[in-house]
C-alpha cells in the first residue's frame, strides 16, 4: 500500500509538471516540421503543369502516376517508420526523415529526364512518410487538460507551409523554372533534421521499452525547464518492451475493429483532401478552357495542350488553403460540445455535401469553386487533424507510431487512388468523379458512428492490456448537446457489438472493459 501511494505514472507525472517553456519550443520545432511536410506535399499540384510544359511528350496519365509514385513511396515509408519508431525510438526515425528527403528533393531537381523524377519522388514520398511521427512525439510531451487542443491547433502550421510553397511558386517558377522551386523546397525539410538533433527522445518511448532511468532524466529536465518539481515518489515503470513495435497487437481483441474502422476512414480522409486540391486545379483549367465540357459531364475533347498556373490560378489555392485555418477553431468548438466520434461524422458528412455541391455550382463560376473548395477544405482538415489525434489516443504507446503509420499507409492508398480521379477520370466523366468522392465521405461518416472507442478525457495508455483507470478532467461537457449526444449513442450501442456484447449509451467504451469481456481470447 506504501508503495503505490510513493509512486506516480507518466501520465500524472506530465499533468503535474504541466505546460510550459520546454513544450513550447517542441511545438514550434514539430510544427515547422509539419510546414516543411506541406512545403513538399502542395509542390504536387504545382508540379504536374510544370513538367506537361517542360516536357510536351508527358501525358496526363504520367503526371497522375508522379502523384501517385510519392504517395505509393509514403506508404511504404509509413509502415516502415511506424516500427522503427516504435522501436527504436520517435527522434530518430524523424531525424533520418528529414535527412533522406533533404537528398531526395535536391535530387528531383537535377533528374535528367521524366522517368528520374518519377523514381526521385517516390523517395521523397519514402522519406517523408517519418515526419508523421512528429505528431506522436509531441503528443507524449503534453499534459491531458491541453493535448487536444494543441494537437489541433498545430494543424496551422501546414496550412501556413501551404501557402508558403504557392507563394514560393507564383514567385520562382515564372522566372526561374521548376527546378530551382524543387529545390528550395527540400530546404526547410533540412532546418528540421539540424533542429532535430537536439530534440530528446519521448520518455513514455522508453519507459514502454524499458529505460525508466532515462525517462526520469528527461522528466526532470522538463520540471527544471518549466520551473517545477517532479511529483513526490518515483515513477511507476510499465515495461512493455515485447509489445513495441508489434503490428499483430493492432489486431488485439481490444483495437480489432477500431483499426479496421480507421483503415477505411484514413483512406478517404486522404482521398478527400489530395483530392480537393487536384479537382479545384483541374476544373479552373476546364473552366478557362472549355467550360461547356463540365455543363455536358463531357470532358474527353477538352485541350491538352501546356497549360501553365496562372497569378490567379495560385491565388485561387492560397484562398482555399486559408480555409484550412478556419476549420480550425470550427473544429474545436465541435470537440468543445461532442465527442470524437461525433464529430468525425459531423466532418466527413458536411464534406461529402460539398462535394455535392460541385455538381450543381461550378458550370461557368470559378468564385464557385474557390467557395465551395473553401467550405470542403475547412471540413476535411479538420477531419485530418482530428484522426490524427484519435488514432494516437486511443492506441497504447507500444504501438502507437506503428498505428500512426499504418494508418498513414492506408491514407496514401487513397491519396494514390486520388490523381486518376481528379487528374485522369475528372477529363472523361465530371459527375462520375465527384459520386465517388461524395460516397466515399459519407461512409467514412458512418464508420465514425461505428467507432467503439470513445478517447474523450481518457487517459493515454502505456501497454494493449493497460488497466490502469484513471480518467482525465481535460474536456467539459458544459451539459450542452446532450440530446444529439444520446440519439447518436443509441444508434452506436445498435450497431456496435463485440462479439454480442453491446454497447450501452454512449458511455465511452474503455480498454479495460474490452479487456473483461475478452479475457480468455488469445491471440
Amino acid at each position: 500500500m506504501e508503495t503505490s501511494t510513493n509512486t506516480y505514472s507518466l501520465e500524472e507525472c506530465i499533468d503535474f509538471i504541466g505546460l510550459g517553456r520546454y513544450q513550447w519550443r517542441l511545438i514550434a520545432i514539430l510544427g515547422f516540421c509539419s510546414m516543411a511536410d506541406a512545403v513538399e506535399m502542395m509542390l504536387l499540384a504545382i508540379l504536374g503543369p510544370a513538367l506537361t510544359c517542360y516536357w510536351p511528350s508527358v501525358t496526363q496519365i504520367q503526371i497522375a502516376t508522379l502523384t501517385t509514385g510519392v504517395f505509393a513511396g509514403m506508404m511504404i515509408g509509413a509502415f516502415i517508420f511506424g516500427i522503427l519508431a516504435d522501436r527504436y525510438g520517435r527522434r530518430r526515425v524523424i531525424f533520418t526523415s528529414a535527412v533522406l528527403n533533404t537528398v531526395f528533393g535536391v535530387a528531383t531537381a537535377l533528374a535528367p529526364n521524366y522517368y528520374w523524377i518519377l523514381m526521385a519522388r517516390v523517395l521523397v514520398g519514402f522519406a517523408l512518410s517519418g515526419a508523421s511521427q512528429g505528431s506522436t512525439l509531441m503528443l507524449e510531451y503534453l499534459p491531458s487538460s491541453s493535448r487536444a487542443t494543441i494537437t489541433i491547433v498545430i494543424e496551422l502550421f501546414w496550412s501556413l507551409g501551404s501557402i508558403f510553397e504557392y507563394l514560393m511558386a507564383m514567385v520562382v517558377v515564372p522566372t526561374y523554372g521548376w527546378r530551382i522551386l524543387t529545390g528550395l523546397s527540400a530546404l526547410p525539410i533540412t532546418i528540421v533534421a539540424i533542429c532535430m538533433y537536439f530534440v530528446p527522445e519521448s520518455p513514455r518511448f522508453y519507459v514502454a521499452s524499458g529505460h525508466s532511468e532515462k525517462a526520469e532524466r528527461i522528466l526532470k529536465v522538463i520540471a527544471f525547464t518549466n520551473n517545477r518539481t517532479l511529483p513526490p515518489g518515483k515513477l511507476r515503470d510499465i515495461n512493455a518492451r515485447d509489445e513495441c513495435g508489434s503490428v499483430k497487437q493492432l489486431f488485439h481483441s481490444n483495437y480489432k475493429r477500431t483499426s479496421f474502422l480507421l483503415a477505411f476512414m484514413w483512406m478517404t480522409v486522404a482521398m478527400s483532401y489530395y483530392g480537393l486540391i487536384l479537382i479545384n486545379t483541374s476544373i479552373m483549367t476546364l473552366i478557362k478552357h472549355d467550360p461547356q465540357s463540365i455543363a455536358s459531364n463531357d470532358t474527353t475533347n477538352s485541350s491538352s495542350h501546356c497549360k501553365m498556373l496562372t497569378t490567379e490560378d495560385y491565388k485561387s489555392l492560397i484562398f482555399t488553403t486559408i480555409g484550412e485555418m478556419f476549420g480550425i477553431p470550427l473544429l474545436l468548438i465541435f470537440l468543445r460540445y461532442f465527442g470524437r466520434r461525433t464529430t468525425c461524422a459531423i466532418n466527413y458528412f458536411c464534406s461529402s455535401l460539398c462535394f455535392l455541391l460541385f455538381v450543381f455550382n461550378t458550370h461557368t463560376n470559378p468564385w464557385a469553386v474557390d467557395v465551395i473548395t473553401f467550405v470542403a477544405r475547412m471540413f476535411i482538415n479538420a477531419q485530418f487533424g482530428l484522426i490524427y489525434l484519435y488514432t494516437m489516443e486511443v492506441y497504447p504507446t507500444v504501438i502507437r507510431a506503428i498505428a500512426v503509420g499504418c494508418a498513414s499507409s492506408m491514407s496514401r492508398i487513397g491519396a494514390m487512388i486520388t490523381p486518376y480521379l481528379a487528374q485522369v477520370l475528372i477529363k472523361k466523366t465530371f459527375h462520375g468523379t465527384i459520386a465517388v468522392y461524395v460516397i466515399a465521405t459519407a461512409l467514412a461518416a458512418f464508420c465514425s458512428i461505428l467507432l467503439p472507442i470513445e478517447t474523450r478525457g481518457r487517459e493515454l495508455k502505456q501497454a494493449t492490456a493497460d488497466h490502469e483507470h484513471s480518467m482525465t478532467t481535460a474536456v467539459d461537457d458544459g451539459g450542452t448537446g446532450s440530446s444529439w449526444m444520446i440519439t447518436v449513442g443509441n444508434l452506436t450501442s445498435f450497431m456496435t457489438k463485440n462479439n454480442g456484447v453491446n454497447v450501452e449509451g454512449y458511455q465511452p467504451l474503455k480498454q479495460e472493459d474490452i479487456d473483461d469481456v475478452h479475457a480468455d481470447d488469445d491471440l
